[in-house]
């Protein structure tokens, strides 16, 4: 019984395992978490960017649809963290320091190439299947996506600067990061906006007809993209604790 006992002690994996993991398995898992609670704005926004009324949901129908959409976004995260890494290495180095400018060509790469799942993540929101998002996905909705994910981190990169001014004038704690996270996403989503509406209408068939549709359903998704940019955070957080300095 002890030789067992033993044994089993030996294939116990090494403690230092987890640090090891945590960085590449953390944000898909804390992402996958962070989009459940704030699904029921992404699918109100979509309604509102198709110019129709929002209709009743309870909380729980809304949870049950964001558990339907974690995986998406899990695999969008972890897909979009390899790819970035790699097109930014490829445009500057391994060392070399990586600018607003580098992030916005990389952003514009990454969403063209993983532009499918982000439009199965949209077909989502409206209560589509994969299937669906796929058999209607076009090059206009991929130029959309990448047009998107560049504006979006056009909005982050505004959204640092003042997050650096928060910090100096408030100092670094819980409280401001928290409030710097929020605003960043909702910073991020305000600017991707009309190219997400766009998207919306273009997988439903329906024209633009006025520069100020592009921006209907705007703020319900600010307010998700925040929400969800904070609970993001702190899952990632939670799952891989930064190092104390």
């Amino acid at each position: 019984m002890s030789s067992i006992s033993s044994s089993a002690a030996n294939q116990q994996p090494p403690k230092g395992m987890w640090p090891s993991f945590a960085p590449y398995v953390a944000p898909p898992i804390a992402a996958s978490f962070a989009i459940v609670p704030v699904f029921r704005d992404m699918i109100a926004k979509s309604f509102q960017q198709k110019g129709q009324a929002v209709p009743p949901m309870t909380f729980t129908a809304s949870l049950k649809e964001g558990v339907k959409a974690a995986p998406t976004v899990g695999i969008i995260v972890g897909a979009q963290m390899v790819l970035q890494n790699l097109v930014e290495t490829a445009l500057v180095g391994e060392s070399a320091k990586k600018s607003t400018s580098t992030a916005l060509v990389s952003s514009a790469i990454v969403g063209t190439f993983s532009a499918p799942v982000l439009a199965i993540f949209n077909g989502q929101t409206m209560g589509w299947t994969i299937r669906q998002s796929i058999q209607r996905f076009t090059l206009r909705q991929g130029f959309a996506i990448a047009v998107q994910e560049t504006a979006f981190v056009g909005g982050l990169s505004v959204a640092d600067r003042l997050a650096i001014a928060m910090r100096k004038q408030f100092g670094s704690n819980r409280i401001v990061d928290y409030t710097a996270a929020f605003i960043a996403g909702a910073a991020g989503s305000l600017a991707g906006h009309p190219a997400n509406t766009a998207l919306t209408r273009l997988q439903n068939g329906m024209p633009i007809e006025s520069a100020r549709q592009l921006m209907w359903g705007s703020l319900r998704k600010a307010r998700a993209v925040g929400g969800f940019s904070v609970i993001y955070k702190l899952g990632k957080e939670v799952l891989n604790p930064p190092t104390p300095k």
